[in-house]
């Protein structure tokens, strides 16, 4: 049986590395998900200073919800299909992330309109009492 443990993020999402942003899902059930990314110092996101890109954080919401939507499809033996981000709405920026620091997301599915995920993203730094972002996804989903 599939597990979180032993799913392989960097086989299963679409993404691959340096564009791969999610290193692990924490925990996710039928509404919600979290998931981690350590940021490396050698990022292509990371910029002259050592922060992290804005536009970034946005992309690693859109993946640690695909990355909870893989693994939930591959578990339930349901078909995976492609995504990609359509929008981003009321997103507001609190710090910003470097190199060294642990990225951690909540995403939480709000509703579905023909094959379009709402979601709401809260993103936070090396704890889950230092929140640096949210704001709300559009996910267009394919087959």
């Amino acid at each position: 049986m599939l597990t979180l443990e032993s799913f392989n993020l960097s086989e299963n999402m679409f993404h691959k590395a340096p564009m791969l942003l999610v290193d692990k899902i924490l925990e996710e059930n039928t509404e919600s998900g979290r998931a981690s990314f350590k940021i490396l110092n050698d990022s292509i996101f990371i910029d002259k200073d050592g922060y992290f890109s804005r536009a970034a954080l946005i992309d690693f919401a859109a993946q640690s919800l695909a990355a909870v939507d893989i693994f939930q499809k591959q578990r339930d033996a349901l078909k995976i299909k492609k995504g990609f981000l359509a929008s981003v709405k009321n997103f507001s920026f609190y710090k910003d992330a470097k190199a060294g620091d642990t990225l951690l997301s909540f995403i939480n599915r709000t509703d579905n309109l023909a094959g379009i995920h709402i979601v709401c993203a809260e993103i936070f730094k090396n704890s889950w009492e230092n929140l640096i972002a949210k704001g709300e996804i559009r996910i267009y989903e394919f087959e």
